[in-house]
């Protein structure tokens, strides 16, 4: 996330990452501990259980002995007359619970119909092909075949997907519907769950993508069902669930390049006939991604793994009844971040054709071309080692009761998060013709994080069974969360400007909605569906702090110290540990130790204390030498000898950060479904969805003046309609669907004035700031999925999936282009009319084609997977490094800052041009199914491009896809 302020005069960039220094390095003992572990359950649980390992897999219950899948908690319970075969007219021919994971993976060896995947994308399970939307189901072997093992690597697999890491969040986009806003005052506008329970703060999720059943991912706006921000679609990660009755387990292990150690284990624990227990661990370490080009050699790179993480989830089901399901899980990440690499001095590097060092008046614009780099992940690193210390756990509670004629089901859950960050210094990309000899390496300039959020969701839903001919679900919705998030921000040296402090306990955001869905089957092949929510959500802070560490001497200034380091090995800020957020007075001596009171540890070279405090006395011969600075009874640091008289009296500014805002909104959902055939469907479907409403940092614009601003809600309205079939007695699968979007009030960030100039005649800048705004113009967008899947003879498999999408922004649109520079001055309108979407493509095409052979020594199997993806833009702006925004009417730029990007715009390129992925893996199963060995190469032509883009004037911050990675898995069944 990078995160911009700008105050009067000043402009702050603020940006994250992170690891502990001593946990940078791999970890193997881990992957050993969890293999020996899953050993220890399996003879512990063989004795507990009195029961072998059955020789052939367990068969399924019969249906009336087991509810649907506890992977949602939309999932019913089936009536008791429904494994009798009495189903209602239009009701899911399906019966979930005869089918196992699986059963979803592969056919038999003569099978020739596609297997049918089972879906929850609209709180009912059912068959991917009765549900009248755009949706796409994966299970964990169909990931693992080509070696997807986490979530951000999933947008390789579904067009219009698109999942970036940039420092430590997860930023899911959908068909160009998302947000980048990962400030703690930000929304996703994709919802994401795990086992259908909401995840506010998307941290950590990667390393949650182990021993699932499979992962939805659902397109369009879910608002009636899903709820809370599922504006741009859902992704629904549903983890496997114990078995009653059935031992079994299983440990996995795989090896890779750059050092790639995974393990992955399962047991499954049955107690009785009514109970069971599921316990499942992850490890996972690797070298870095990222190279440090620089010379400081014992600084490692961004983007290794040193991750683990364990989950327990208990079932209880007394009756046929009632099933009560208890989980837990525990995620914890080192390492050394997502930090990116700056591209803004490759953007911006200069040729002297007339050989005159001393002048650059006779400069000439000479970028790099950025999209014909060997290695884009090459950085100078310098100043802190970067360090993340994440760890993510929460548990849940889910009790479904059948009444018969009304199921019963209630989801609890919480969510603790805590996320620790140290970015370190980072001079930018290295590149071909890099002037090192421009680049200081002793910088410690850097950023702090520590960031948590501890949320509780809860539902009840009240539903009737798929086998009624009304299928009405009632249901209300609670949200609640905290949030306490502290940045520091060093910068060095402090000349002038120190960096910052931004520092917000209690940050509170909560939600409440009720809905009300149903289907009905007017006749046997016509159905109606409808529904509505009505949602109130409110987000406020109070009492939280930006301090602003500016107006200190200027190093070498005249009658100042000149000392301005700020930030050296060992400093530290106190973050929520700060004992102040006000200032007892306004003197010089109030505000340093305002400021003061914020530190934990200085530097081991910082002079900043030296700038800021009188110089003691000299101590008398044989005499202790008093420090200048020392820690008071409370444990604050204070001047021992006073504080410099001749400090700027406007020392150290602060803002406090008071804001609230609160919406209601109302979301629904209209649509038909028709059955051409006992194969073939058609529907149309009117949908909306909608993104809460949030506020903007408080301003300092001159004592006593405050600037606030708050932003609306985004909504969406979707007009689809579709069709899905099954030919060739379900040999073939082709699905089709066209849709509409209206998008009003898109939310995005730029730089606007937040107050009047207080004098015109000069030089300085009036006051301004990064602000969320809406667009005030709707933009649109349709486009055609197209889907198709293929059986073909000799366990061959075949598929294509492509989706062709325009957008664009309406004329009028006008916003303020931020990308030159902080000061308005340096700013112009620009009309975004006719602008595509971020993060969307006119084309995006995935193709697959796998087989599955069996013989008498076991079964082999083989795929390769691509995505063709065609260009796209990372911002609203749509920079292709050719030109620039589109002035608004009647306005006429001019400055030194546009005047300069008149002869070389490319500084402000966020274009991502067109791209083929491709994925290949395969390996050998032994006949009775409890031994594999598979390899797969992802990226196999080592191609990079931008997943997420980070931009301001003085930076281009790009985070990309992972290089070529590839590895042997083995795994052993029991």
């Amino acid at each position: 996330m990078t995160k911009t302020k700008v105050g009067t005069g000043f402009a702050v960039t603020q940006k994250s990452s992170s690891c502990r220094i001593s946990g940078c390095r791999s970890h193997g003992y881990r992957g050993a501990a969890l293999l020996g572990a899953v050993g220890v359950w399996l003879l512990a649980a063989t004795a507990a259980a009195q029961q072998p390992a059955p020789e052939d897999p367990a068969p399924a219950e019969p249906a009336p002995a087991e509810p649907a899948p506890e992977a949602a908690p939309a999932e019913a319970a089936p009536a008791p007359d429904a494994a009798a075969g009495d189903v209602a007219p239009g009701a899911d021919e399906l019966d979930p619970n005869a089918l196992s994971p699986e059963d979803l993976e592969v056919g038999t060896p003569d099978s020739t119909g596609l297997d049918e995947v089972v879906v929850t994308v609209d709180r009912r399970t059912k068959n991917l092909q009765k549900y009248s939307g755009t949706a796409a189901a994966f299970s964990q072997s169909d990931l693992a075949a080509v070696g997807i093992s986490n979530v951000r690597e999933l947008s390789a697999t579904v067009p219009g997907l698109q999942i970036g890491s940039q420092e430590g969040n997860t930023e899911i986009y959908i068909r160009g519907i998302g947000s980048d806003n990962n400030t703690e005052l930000g929304d996703p506008a994709v919802a994401l769950h795990v086992d259908g329970v909401y995840i506010p703060r998307p941290r950590g999720v990667g390393s949650m993508f182990f021993d699932i059943e499979r992962v939805e991912v659902s397109s369009g706006p879910q608002g009636t069902l899903r709820g809370r921000n599922a504006m741009g679609g859902t992704v629904n990660i549903v983890t496997a669930q114990p078995k009653l009755g059935e031992f079994g387990a299983n440990a996995e292990a795989t090896i890779g390049n750059y050092a790639l150690r995974r393990y992955t284990g399962m047991v499954n624990i049955p107690v009785g006939d009514h109970l069971a227990f599921r316990f499942a661990g992850f490890s996972e370490v690797h070298d870095p991604y990222y190279e440090n080009a620089g010379p400081l050699y014992d600084i490692e790179p961004s983007e290794n793994a040193d991750a683990y993480a364990l989950r327990g989830t208990l079932r209880y089901q007394p009756t046929e009844r009632f099933t009560a399901t208890a989980a837990y899980d525990f995620t914890a990440e080192r390492g050394t971040g997502y930090l990116g690499a700056n591209f803004q001095q490759a953007l911006t590097r200069t040729a002297d054709p007339n050989n005159t060092p001393g002048d650059t008046t006779d400069d000439v614009p000479d970028p790099v071309d950025i999209h014909g780099l060997d290695n884009p992940r090459r950085t100078y690193l310098r100043g802190m080692q970067p360090s993340v210390n994440m760890e993510h756990h929460g548990g849940r509670l889910n009790l479904t009761y059948d009444t018969g004629p009304v199921i019963v089901d209630a989801l609890g859950s919480y969510r603790s998060l805590k996320y620790e960050q140290i970015t370190g210094g980072n001079a930018g990309l290295v590149f071909p013709g890099y002037d090192f000899s421009d680049v200081n390496p002793d910088v410690f300039s850097q950023n702090q994080w520590d960031s948590r959020s501890k949320s509780v969701v809860a539902e009840l839903r009240l539903y009737a069974p798929d086998t009624a001919r009304f299928r009405w679900t009632l249901g209300g919705f609670y949200f609640n969360e905290v949030q306490d998030v502290v940045l520091g921000q060093t910068t060095d040296p402090a000349s002038g400007y120190g960096g910052g402090e931004f520092n917000m306990p209690g940050v509170k955001g909560g939600s409440l909605a009720g809905y009300a869905d149903g289907t009905f089957d007017v006749v046997e092949n016509f159905r109606v569906l409808g529904g509505i929510r009505v949602t109130h959500e409110n987000k406020e802070r109070k009492d939280g702090f930006w301090g602003i560490w500016t107006n200190l001497p200027d190093v070498g200034a005249a009658g100042s110290p000149g000392l301005g380091r700020f930030g050296t090995e060992g400093f530290r800020y106190k973050g929520l540990d700060r004992p102040t957020y006000q200032r007892a007075g306004n003197t010089l001596e109030d505000r340093v130790n305002l400021f003061l009171d914020g530190i934990e540890s200085f530097g081991a070279r910082d002079e900043v204390p030296i700038s800021l405090c009188n110089d003691p006395p000299a101590a008398a011969p044989g005499e202790p030498q008093q420090p200048r600075i020392a820690l008071n009874a409370e444990g604050n640091w204070r001047c021992t000898n006073g504080v410099r008289d001749t400090l700027n009296p406007e020392i150290f500014p602060f803002v406090p950060q008071n804001n609230e805002v609160s919406n209601t909104f109302f979301d629904w959902r209209a649509g038909v479904e028709f059955d051409a055939s006992e194969t073939s469907m058609l529907y149309a479907t009117v949908t909306t969805g909608h993104k809460a409403a949030g506020f903007n940092d408080t301003v300092d614009v001159g004592q006593p003046q405050l600037f606030d601003s708050d932003y609306k809600t985004e909504s969406m309205l979707s007009f689809e309609i579709g069709t899905k079939n099954s030919f060739l007695d379900r040999a073939l699968r082709l699905n089709a669907s066209a849709f509409l979007y209206r998008y009003s009030n898109m939310q995005f960030q730029t730089i606007v004035s937040v107050g009047e100039d207080p004098d015109p005649t000069d030089d300085e800048d009036p006051p301004s700031s990064a602000a969320r705004q809406n667009a005030d113009q709707p933009a649109t967008a349709y486009g055609l999925d197209l889907d198709a899947t293929y059986r073909l003879p000799a366990g061959l498999e075949a598929e294509v999936h492509a989706l062709l999408m325009d957008s664009s922004f309406g004329d009028g649109t006008i916003v303020n282009d931020s990308r030159i520079g902080f000061g308005p001055t340096d700013n112009y309108l620009a009309d975004l009319g006719g602008n595509k979407l971020p993060r969307s493509s006119a084309l995006t095409l995935n193709y697959a084609l796998s087989q599955l052979i069996f013989t008498s020594v076991g079964s082999f199997n083989w795929s390769i997977q691509g995505q063709t993806r065609t260009t796209h833009y990372m911002s609203v702006f749509n920079g292709n490094g050719k030109r620039l925004s589109e002035p608004a009417p009647g306005v006429t730029p001019s400055g030194p800052a546009y005047e300069g990007l008149l002869r070389d715009p490319r500084r402000l390129n966020d274009e991502v041009p067109t791209y083929t992925r491709i994925d290949i893996g395969g390996g050998w199963t032994h006949t009775d199914g409890r031994l594999s060995v598979n390899g797969f190469i992802n990226n196999l032509t080592d191609i990079y491009y931008v997943t997420s883009l980070s931009t301001n004037p003085g930076l281009n911050l790009r985070f990309f896809n992972p290089p070529r990675t590839y590895g042997v898995r083995v795994k052993v069944e029991w």
